[in-house]
């Protein structure tokens, strides 16, 4: 009698085991995305909000600009991809610029321009380092365009 209570518990455990590998593995292939939320000044209306992430949607995810990311990040060697134009396909696919919402720490809901990757969980930190990589460029953008002041002249 004492095998068979053994060998019960030995299968029990190896079942629930099982179900717990099961349940991490459901939430390690599960969709997310990770952006950088770009606070929008509160008064700007949603046709404004929309037509701004329809321009930099346009700017920003060129070919040119996502084979620098493909390459600083090594997209096709982590995703296994046979070339940097696959790499840039795949982020293609993948990228998003949009308007929405986002909570920030000590100020709440604000309307936000959302810049960043969907994949899945298990691929968290990958996008992070992509949706960084791809502010960076952002702020080349931003920088090319803010006007530039000439120096004071030197007094004597």
């Amino acid at each position: 009698m004492q095998r068979w209570i053994v060998i019960v518990a030995l299968i029990l455990a190896l079942l629930g085991g099982g179900a717990v590998f099961g349940v991490w593995k459901y939430k390690q292939t599960r969709p997310d995305r990770i952006f950088l939320p770009l606070p929008f000044n509160a008064e700007s209306s949603l046709e404004e909000r929309q037509k701004t992430a329809d321009d930099l949607r346009a700017r920003l995810l060129t070919r040119e600009i996502l084979a620098g990311v493909a390459r600083d990040c090594e997209i096709a060697r982590e995703w296994k991809l046979p070339s940097e134009e696959a790499a840039v396909d795949a982020l293609l696919k993948r990228a998003f610029v949009e308007a929405g919402e986002a909570t920030l720490p000590n100020v709440g809901r604000v309307p936000t321009l959302n810049i960043g990757f969907r994949g899945i969980r298990s691929e968290n930190q990958m996008l992070r380092n992509l949706s960084e990589r791809l502010g960076q460029d952002l702020q080349k953008i931003f920088d090319a365009e803010r006007p530039r002041q000439s120096p004071p002249p030197d007094e004597l």
